[in-house]
């Protein structure tokens, strides 16, 4: 199911609400496609939701509530991007609800993130989000985005695959 901009709110709204009814305060820290709408409207949807997010059973069980009674994918909301996350990520406030704050990953950390992660192939989105990335940054040299990256990753850390692709891209 593609989610867009309105879907995307909408169920950060529901989310809200459900936390409101259990008195509980969440935070949610969205990285990837859901940032790509929202922020950037850089693309017109996305799949699901991809975040760290806390109280996380809590969190779990409210999207399942959600997903069940509004017949959403379960998965709408999901932390499978753990893996991808760096200690070093870097967010900004983009919604303040009652019961749930809402942060997006800044450019340059999602730039890092889309790069280490990257996914080869028409079906993912993840090429044409760096290209966007890479301009919105002004990121015109191969050096420069190097920079950016290992401010999140270790050297070691990027795929042989994201630095070819990276340097194929800087070249067009």
């Amino acid at each position: 199911m593609a989610l867009d901009s309105k879907d995307i709110q909408k169920l950060l709204k529901l989310l809200n609400k459900e936390l409101d009814q259990l008195h509980v305060t969440g935070e949610l820290y969205l990285v990837g496609g859901a940032v790509m709408c929202l922020v950037f409207d850089a693309r017109q949807s996305t799949q699901d939701l991809d975040a760290f997010f806390k109280p996380t059973e809590v969190i779990r069980k409210a999207v399942a509530k959600i997903a069940a009674r509004d017949n959403y994918p379960h998965d709408w909301l999901n932390d499978a991007v753990k893996g991808f996350m760096s200690e070093h990520g870097d967010y900004r406030t983009f919604l303040e609800l009652s019961n749930l704050t809402v942060m997006t990953a800044t450019p340059e950390y999602l730039l890092a993130m889309k790069s280490i992660a990257m996914r080869l192939g028409a079906e993912f989105h993840d090429e044409t989000d760096i290209r966007f990335l890479l301009r919105y940054l002004n990121v015109i040299q191969y050096e420069h985005a190097l920079d950016i990256i290992t401010q999140y990753y270790p050297m070691k850390r990027i795929p042989q695959k994201t630095l070819y692709a990276l340097q194929e891209i800087l070249e067009k």
